[in-house]
């Protein structure tokens, strides 16, 4: 992550990203994160909602907060 804007809070100490945190930088939910990523893979990406779903599966199993869960 690069620059405040991007880190949890706006704070450059939060280990989470923005979009992974409410605006306070406190960690949103895995349920949560993961119906963002989603919608985002889906419209952004023209991805299919099971190869959204797979690839945001993967990619949050090896992020810090939802690593190996």
């Amino acid at each position: 992550m690069e620059g405040d804007a991007t880190h949890g809070g706006h704070r450059q100490d939060n280990k989470y990203c923005a979009y992974c945190t409410t605006p306070d930088g406190k960690l949103k939910s895995k349920a949560q994160v993961r119906e963002g990523m989603i919608k985002y893979m889906m419209k952004s990406e023209k991805k299919s909602e099971d190869e959204a779903r797979q690839m945001v599966d993967d990619h949050m199993s090896r992020m810090p907060a939802w690593k190996g869960k």
